[in-house]
């Protein structure tokens, strides 16, 4: 089975994401996450560790997974989204030449069931496989979308509305 450091680094490098790019959205140094990813358990401590499940839609680390010494980060709510194509939350993004709809991630605690902006029963894991949502338009398990419905023709008005909160949310 691969160690957890190879599995972020193959995840890492799927998403074309540098060690610097990752580093930084999870609060860690390059030098850090580069020993981890060769192998060095200690480099990194648990929470981080989680930080980078989190941001490459990894399952985290069951406790005893962690190394000698380390204690799991403090649980966050689960990650869903809204598989309706028309709620605003789901925002439309260029990939590969197309555009694709990425679901805005919310987090959910068990008792939220619908979304907030248009009252759809919320989806806790990808449609194809069952694999947990990651932040992604595509799951990282199986590589489907998430929402299979993309629009024909996107409105300007709402991908320019989608990149400004895109760049607001990093």
């Amino acid at each position: 089975m691969k160690s957890l450091g190879s599995q972020i680094r193959a995840a890492r490098q799927r998403r074309h994401l540098s060690q610097s790019a990752l580093a930084r959205q999870v609060g860690c140094r390059q030098s850090a996450l580069s020993m981890y990813e060769g192998g060095r358990d200690s480099a990194l401590s648990a929470q981080t560790v989680g930080k980078l499940c989190e941001a490459l839609g990894l399952l985290p680390p069951a406790e005893g997974e962690l190394g000698p010494g380390a204690e799991p980060g403090p649980q966050e709510a689960e990650r869903v989204f809204c598989p309706n194509a028309a709620c605003p939350s789901n925002l439309p993004v260029g990939v590969g030449g197309r555009t694709v709809l990425a679901p805005r991630a919310h987090l959910a605690g068990a008792e939220e069931v619908h979304c907030a902006w248009c009252g759809e029963v919320l989806e806790r894991a990808c449609p194809e496989c069952g694999a947990p949502v990651n932040a992604g338009a595509f799951c990282v398990r199986c590589g489907s979308p998430y929402l299979a419905e993309a629009p024909r023709a996107a409105d300007p008005a709402r991908v320019a509305a989608a990149e400004r909160l895109m760049a607001w949310s990093r």
